[in-house]
């Protein structure tokens, strides 16, 4: 009996002892059978992601009218990756065979809304000074424009700086415009750089006298002066009828004025 105890006691302290160093060679190696489990099954869905993706094609699609970001959430349906790189774009990679089906319903949602037109705003930048400028010959549509300036402020010459063109659609569309230009000045040339911004609707489209309002429009412009910078700007509410020039306001810098007149066409 002594002895079968003793056999006992011995078989006990070897398991205890295989135990601990079987648990310290996995503490070693960091493999816990539960978290290898995982990684593994992990490995096994990358490895057929990746062998599905082999056949997945990508394209990046111009959202014109519908929301982007609804757009986005709605193609969510299909699985795929569907990511906004900024502005009114989409970047959608899917399965050849399913990419068909996300253009037609990119077409489906993507449509203009009733009421809808497009509409170039020519935005004419022009600077007025005592003087005769050397900058841009006026064009022949701003000649009546200027004699009706020329009659009402106190300025002899006037120049054209820039003409800036900014299309959008007529349901409340959000217009931007940014860059630069040359301001012919005297002793030498500067350049001006211009932030423009404003929503465009429609003004009562079905009579004779439909405008183009220009709602929250903002003109900034930057034009260095003397080693600083001198800050400009013509923010109001302004209607542009049809085939019709507007002058929309001016801004003063030092003994001259930059002043904006805008002309509208849509279908």
């Amino acid at each position: 009996m002594m002895h079968l105890t003793r056999t006992l006691a011995i078989v006990v302290v070897l398991t205890a002892f295989s135990g601990r160093i079987y648990a310290q060679n996995q503490g070693q190696r960091g493999q816990d059978p539960a978290a290898a489990s995982v990684e593994l099954e992990r490995l096994r869905i990358q490895a057929q992601r990746e062998i599905e993706e082999k056949d997945w094609d990508a394209k990046i699609f111009e959202v014109k009218y519908a929301n982007p970001t609804i757009l986005q959430n709605a193609l969510g349906i299909f699985n795929v990756e569907v990511k906004s790189p900024g502005g009114r774009l989409l970047a959608v990679r899917a399965p050849k065979q399913i990419m068909p089906a996300i253009e037609d319903v990119i077409k489906r949602f993507d449509v203009a809304p009733s009421g809808f037109k497009d509409a170039e705003l020519t935005i004419y930048v022009l600077l007025a000074d005592d003087q005769p400028g050397p900058g841009r010959p006026l064009p022949a549509a701003l000649q009546p424009v200027v004699t009706q300036l020329r009659n009402v402020l106190a300025y002899k010459g006037y120049q054209l700086v820039d003409t800036l063109i900014a299309r959008g659609n007529t349901n409340n569309g959000t217009v931007n415009l940014s860059g630069a230009f040359p301001i012919a000045t005297a002793p030498s040339e500067i350049t001006g750089h211009y932030d423009f911004s404003a929503y465009f609707q429609l003004e009562n489209p079905t009579d004779k006298d439909v405008a183009l309002r220009l709602g929250r429009m903002n003109f900034s412009l930057v034009v260095p002066d003397a080693g600083r910078t001198e800050g400009l700007k013509i923010a109001t509410e302004v209607s542009i009828p049809r085939n019709q020039q507007v002058v929309v306001g001016k801004a003063t810098f030092k003994d001259k004025a930059f002043i904006l007149v805008m002309s509208a066409r849509f279908d």
